[in-house]
């Protein structure tokens, strides 16, 4: 859509939610819009010439491990990499639709902090991104693998002021279950949801819980879920886009200069590391994200891991 110089496509939902992609009558067969296609030219896009490594991570201020999803990882890159005039592009809440937006500087990114398990619409963010880059500011786009891909294959060309976080994606979840759900929830509870919240963080009994729900109602009642029905669905693959299932880049050719992601096993892995926080994975990639990984340490407790066991315990 972003690339089209007519401005012919459009994307409409189907019956489960999700958006494909539709070309109307002022379609010139130009053809660009295959040209850009990931899928399509994924041997375009997909090289790997840099040594890979990686590590588990733990934000050095709790306020900000509490409000991420694993480590707070992403948070810190951001730090690292942007200053206050710099555009991070990540995945918010918009209602309930997930979309991708963008705010200045790193101080700004709350909306984008915890994982949201639905599919998030990228709207215009991709001329959003070539415009602030043509301007010399710093961007930093995070998103799942695919539209990392999208990107880097409309700009087709390497920006030094772009930094790409990609994140090890389960799939994305249906747009249209999430809101059937919601409204389920509304008529169960006889009152409106305010807000969905995806992985609280809650240690009970000295054992960590990654994955309870937090929703607010209009009534003022805070439910507290850890057998979420659309979380159980989600994590159980039950209603993934079609395409999630034979994904081309669920491997380690991260498009990515560093990709994301919370570390499995950890009591297993790093028996030295005490405490009860989850931590997050963080996979370098490129030189560029070897750069930006130098100045983490200063924002990061930082713990050697093997990669092999982080792609084995993330299929």
């Amino acid at each position: 859509m972003a690339v089209c110089p007519v401005e012919c496509i459009s994307f409409i939902s189907d019956e489960e939610g999700f958006f494909y992609p539709t070309a109307d009558h002022r379609c010139t067969n130009c053809g660009r819009c295959e040209k850009v296609c990931p899928i399509i030219n994924e041997s375009n896009f997909i090289s790997q010439n840099f040594k890979q490594f990686c590590v588990a991570a733990l934000h050095k201020d709790t306020n900000v491990w509490r409000k991420s999803s694993s480590g707070g990882a992403f948070s810190a890159i951001c730090k690292a990499f942007c200053n206050d005039g710099d555009a991070i592009f990540g995945a918010k809440f918009e209602g309930f639709r997930v979309v991708h937006d963008f705010v200045y500087g790193p101080d700004n990114i709350e909306s984008f902090r915890k994982s949201k398990y639905v599919q998030s619409d990228i709207r215009d963010s991709y001329n959003k991104v070539k415009n602030i880059l043509e301007s010399n500011k710093k961007v930093l786009f995070s998103g799942t693998p695919c539209q990392v891909a999208g990107l880097r294959s409309f700009l087709g060309k390497e920006y030094k002021n772009l930094l790409c976080v990609d994140l090890v994606c389960h799939g994305v979840g249906s747009p249209g279950v999430f809101k059937k759900y919601i409204e389920y929830l509304e008529k169960r509870h006889a009152s409106k949801v305010i807000s969905y919240t995806f992985r609280h963080k809650k240690a009970k009994m000295g054992r960590f819980l990654q994955h309870i729900i937090i929703i607010k109602l209009a009534n003022g009642k805070r439910i507290e879920d850890s057998s979420d029905l659309y979380n159980n669905g989600f994590i159980q693959t039950l209603f993934l886009r079609p395409s999630c299932g034979k994904c081309i880049f669920a491997n380690l050719n991260r498009l990515g200069d560093i990709t994301i992601a919370d570390f499995k096993k950890k009591y297993e892995l790093l028996p030295e590391v005490k405490g009860y926080e989850n931590l997050s994975t963080i996979i370098v990639n490129t030189e560029k994200g070897a750069e930006v990984f130098a100045k983490l340490k200063e924002i990061l407790k930082i713990y050697p891991a093997n990669l092999d066991n982080v792609a084995r315990d993330n299929p």
